[in-house]
């Protein structure tokens, strides 16, 4: 019989990781769901768990291809899923065992173009995660992306959330190929499609963030233009524009101004910005060009940042930083 769900997860050097990912789905009671790995040509024993698994398990099957990135094994998920709705971990994270039985009825409703949950930053499996006392809410996809730029119960992040695949294959969205963030390039563009989304604050995701391969772990020019241009896209995309009225814009304004400031203090953090300074520069005229009132700042969540680069402290502060750590 035909899966509801399709599970797709990348998979890239990930031995270390990867059984717990593939079991924390095999635990759910909620059975209406395939799995389908796609290798992403692997060079370690990534490729033999995967074949083991689909040996044991009729309902997993795997894909073996060139490397080629997260984003294209994903998309080569999207093209080969079998189910009506996509799930796409990341395979060194984890979700907890009850994550689709709480959220069959939502998904079985065949309602919802996009179904929102939560996540906890962990660093192993020894952290226990809770939820606030749960809250939903039903949203269109414009408020939906309204509610992301609010930094509310919607991420910018992929993992946690189960999408319709018409969603995807309507309008023939892929995720940028050969970026970082390609999350953040995809998802606004997802919430503006949708007609009915669902989000709940319970948190049902487990982001590792101990891994030495996280793409926060270390910076380069790639990952920070790649941020940047998402964030720029997003903020100047004629299709937000012309769906945003006038106060809409402002939150899409404030979301831009906190991205930007992340990026700066990232440069400078780093120390990248004496490497890049057009990028810098790039940065600096986007926060000059988007100036915040008192009010918006109070909503900003990275706000103490955009404070100290108000006072011309923010790059004073990551030497500091960097001279307490010597």
């Amino acid at each position: 019989m035909k899966p509801l769900l399709t599970v797709v997860i990348p998979v890239y050097n990930v031995e270390k990781y990867l059984k717990r990912c593939i079991d924390s789905i095999l635990v759910q009671e909620w059975k209406n769901y395939d799995i389908l790995l796609v290798d992403d040509g692997s060079t370690d024993n990534s490729p033999k768990i995967c074949d083991d698994y689909a040996k044991t398990y009729d309902f997993i099957s795997v894909i073996h291809k060139e490397n080629g990135g997260l984003s294209v094994a994903r998309n080569t998920g999207i093209s080969n899923a079998e189910g009506d709705y996509l799930y796409f971990p990341d395979s060194d994270d984890w979700i907890e065992p009850n994550t689709f039985s709480d959220l069959a009825e939502v998904i079985e409703s065949d309602q919802y173009d996009i179904i929102s949950f939560n996540r906890e930053f962990v660093r192993s499996e020894d952290d226990i995660i809770k939820s606030d006392s749960k809250q939903s809410k039903r949203l269109t996809g414009k408020e939906a992306l309204l509610e992301m730029f609010s930094y509310g119960f919607i991420t910018g992040f992929a993992n946690d959330k189960i999408y319709k695949k018409s969603l995807f294959t309507r309008d023939n969205i892929q995720f940028p190929i050969g970026k970082y963030y390609e999350d953040l390039g995809t998802n606004y563009k997802l919430f503006l499609l949708a007609e009915k989304v669902y989000a709940t604050n319970q948190k049902y995701y487990h982001y590792l963030i101990d891994n030495p391969d996280a793409i926060t772990k270390s910076w380069n020019e790639q990952k920070l233009e790649n941020m940047i241009s998402f964030f720029k896209e997003i903020y100047y995309s004629d299709d937000v524009r012309s769906k945003l009225d006038s106060s809409e814009l402002a939150i899409a304004k404030m979301f831009f101004v906190d991205g930007m400031t992340h990026s700066l203090a990232s440069l400078y953090k780093s120390n990248l910005y004496k490497s890049y300074p057009e990028l810098t520069k790039d940065v600096k005229n986007e926060l000059k060009k988007n100036k915040l009132t008192f009010t918006e700042l109070s909503k900003l969540n990275h706000r103490t940042k955009y404070i100290l680069y108000k006072l011309g402290l923010l790059q004073g502060a990551f030497r500091v930083q960097h001279l307490l750590k010597k």
